[in-house]
């Protein structure tokens, strides 16, 4: 997906979102920098990292997310690039590298996946942790029908409507921005969020299969995974 037209809505949405943020900040804390971020978008998780005071490396293909997210990390020992976690080759390795806020189900075929993983294990430090979490497919709502999201500064309404696609495991998002000008005309702006989830056992193979051993929670405060839970919370690391 190309986030660029929508990287300062994105912004806007999530500011609030604060679910995570102690959940990479402590593992950061624990395991030391630099810490490689996959998918940093506009630098939320990240800012909170490196106010911890620990150093990140952001690595995210959106050139208006990574704008804004130099703007939020000003003054912080941030380091942002260009790249694509499915392409890893940095020369480096990472005591720490997180893909937080569902980044992986961006990964949408089986190539992807492993292509990505392979990566990760080549950029991991001896002793090093993956950390992640995506969204328990578990929950996933009725398809097709509209909803309001929310309203926005600016005079902004937003409205989604999901699509399932159960045979490729993918939600497509639609968005509509509506904002009504002084004349009171609308005007609408569209986009859609493509996702790829993942079910828990075929995450678990995906992990074994690169040789890694892994903690599976169903939240950012270490709670048991159940039917229940909104998140798969992993931490990995190398056999």
């Amino acid at each position: 997906m190309d986030y660029d037209p929508v990287a300062e809505f994105y912004a806007l949405q999530y500011a609030r979102y604060t679910d995570d943020l102690e959940f990479y900040a402590r593992l950061a804390r624990d395991y030391g920098g630099p810490v490689l971020e996959l998918g940093a978008g506009t630098g939320r998780v990240t800012r909170a990292i490196a106010r911890s005071g620990v150093e990140v490396v952001a690595l995210e293909p959106s050139g208006a997310m990574r704008e804004l997210g130099r703007q939020h990390t000003e003054g912080l020992r941030v380091e942002w690039l260009e790249g694509d976690m499915r392409a890893l080759d940095l020369g480096r390795k990472f005591p720490l590298i997180i893909a937080p806020f569902n980044a992986f189900m961006h990964l949408y075929t089986l190539e992807d996946q492993d292509q990505t993983l392979r990566g990760v294990a080549e950029h991991l430090e001896p002793g090093g942790r993956l950390a992640f979490d995506l969204y328990n497919p578990a929950h996933i709502g009725p398809s097709e029908v509209l909803r309001w999201e929310g309203s926005y500064e600016g005079g902004l309404e937003v409205f989604i409507r999901q699509e399932h696609l159960p045979a490729i495991q993918a939600l497509l998002t639609h968005y509509y921005l509506d904002r009504t000008d002084a004349k009171g005309v609308v005007r609408r702006q569209t986009f859609t969020l493509t996702q790829r989830y993942f079910t828990r056992y075929e995450l678990e193979r995906w992990l074994r299969s690169y040789g890694f051993d892994y903690r599976l929670k169903g939240g950012f405060h270490s709670e048991k995974f159940d039917a229940d839970s909104l998140h798969f919370c992993i931490t990995a690391w190398r056999r």
